[in-house]
């Protein structure tokens, strides 16, 4: 029996004696409160938990049937997430005080929406006064929306199953979409791979950094600097499952990790590889975690979208800048296809330039695979499906080539002529 008690008061210790480090991990964020939480147990719905730096807490979310996927506002006052008034509605974004009070919905989907995160201030030279964002997961595709739910809109249209969207300090946002992660501006233009990975997953940005999970449940890191070439394991298969990372400050995240009785939270020190034990209750599994504070709000971004425009430009500099270099002259036309995978649609064909450029008008939030074809129609390469926003003109360097290079510095023959248009019918 003494053996067995000695277990048990080192079991409980491990699971109870975190409060020195939730002190110690609440002086690493200056004016920060605590952390929201999300808590969920077999046979009953997630709820937000609200945890101070002492280890009190209380449920933030007791006049819904299920919330989860907390983000936290710039200023730390307010909390975004997803939630259930009843448990027959539709998963809704709602906005609430940082102490609870005041949920209001912003989402109206039908077919329900997850994971909100604050955007920063979008502008053009039509609006007067830049507004925030939120964006939001419905359908497997991203949408944005104002904070009072007007001015809702689709962002991604490449069908892969897009979550976990994040901000860039610079005003960008990352994403996981068919196990890598993209890239785009908060009005859904310029989509790019940002880094590849191994079913990366959940990426947040740290400071300079993006931390994401990948693989198992392994994290991963990268530069912003240098997404596609900086990749680091911060984390083996043997140290364990982990899931959701956020930022703790600039030099760690706070993140889930799986143990024998469940999910608890973690704080990892990205320069050191340390882990520390913050938060874990018998009770329940503690998988998202944000901390409650004042932090950095990312640049604003300009939109050229213009909702009443069916089209929009897409171009490539040289289908010879190539990651498989090929001969001048090898490459004749490119071919677009809409549809999807299992049931491709030829929109049509274009002769590429002499210098391997190409010029394309195409229908906007339309995917659009482009292939190029050698003299006999063969084809040579495929792209990912991609697409363009209402009056965007979007440019590649060429085909498959590294995106962190930068293009020669010469004129495109394609560009200085008329896109060839696709798609778009007898319109002008």
């Amino acid at each position: 029996m003494l053996a067995h008690g000695i277990l048990l008061t080192a079991a409980l210790t491990a699971v109870w004696g975190a409060d020195g480090a939730l002190k110690a991990g609440g002086a690493q964020v200056p004016g920060s409160t605590g952390l929201v939480v999300t808590q969920a147990r077999a046979g009953h719905a997630e709820r937000l938990y609200l945890l101070d730096w002492t280890g009190q807490g209380r449920v933030l979310s007791e006049n819904f049937a299920a919330a989860a996927d907390p983000d936290v506002s710039f200023d730390g006052k307010r909390i975004l997430f997803a939630g259930r008034r009843s448990a027959a509605d539709p998963w809704q974004v709602f906005e609430m005080s940082s102490d609870g009070s005041g949920a209001r919905q912003i989402s109206h989907e039908k077919g329900g929406c997850r994971q909100p995160v604050y955007q920063s201030r979008i502008f053009s030279l039509d609006i007067p006064d830049p507004w925030p964002q939120v964006a939001f997961v419905c359908g497997g595709a991203l949408y944005s929306s104002k904070l009072d739910g007007s001015e809702v809109q689709r962002l991604t249209y490449a069908g892969q199953g897009d979550a976990g969207p994040a901000m860039l300090p610079e005003g960008r946002m990352i994403y996981s979409s068919g196990g890598r992660l993209f890239g785009i501006n908060l009005d859904g233009t310029d989509y790019a791979l940002f880094a590849a990975g191994t079913n990366a997953r959940s990426p947040s940005a740290v400071g300079r950094k993006v931390v994401f999970v990948e693989a198992a449940g392994q994290l991963s890191m990268v530069t912003q600097e240098r997404p596609l070439h900086s990749h680091a394991l911060l984390t083996a298969a043997v140290d364990g499952v982990f899931a959701a990372p956020a930022a703790f400050g600039e030099a760690a995240v706070v993140v889930a990790k799986k143990g024998p009785a469940g999910w608890g939270l973690w704080r990892l020190d990205l320069a050191t590889r340390q882990r520390t034990l913050l938060f874990d209750t018998p009770e329940f599994d503690e998988i998202q975690a944000k901390v409650v504070g004042p932090h950095p709000e990312p640049d604003g971004r300009g939109t050229v979208v213009d909702a009443a425009s069916p089209s929009g430009h897409l171009y490539c500099l040289s289908v010879y800048t190539t990651d498989r270099p090929v001969a001048a002259g090898s490459i004749k036309k490119v071919r677009v296809l809409t549809g999807s995978d299992a049931a491709p649609v030829r929109l049509g064909e274009l002769a590429v330039e002499a210098d391997g450029s190409f010029h394309l008008e195409l229908p906007a939030n339309t995917r659009v695979k482009l292939q190029t074809l050698d003299p006999a129609g063969r084809v040579m390469r495929s792209s990912s499906w991609v697409w363009v926003r209402n009056k965007e003109n979007r440019g590649c360097i060429g085909c498959h080539e590294d995106p962190e290079l930068a293009p020669e510095n010469v004129e495109a023959q394609a560009v200085i002529k008329k896109p060839v248009r696709l798609g778009l019918g007898d319109k002008k």
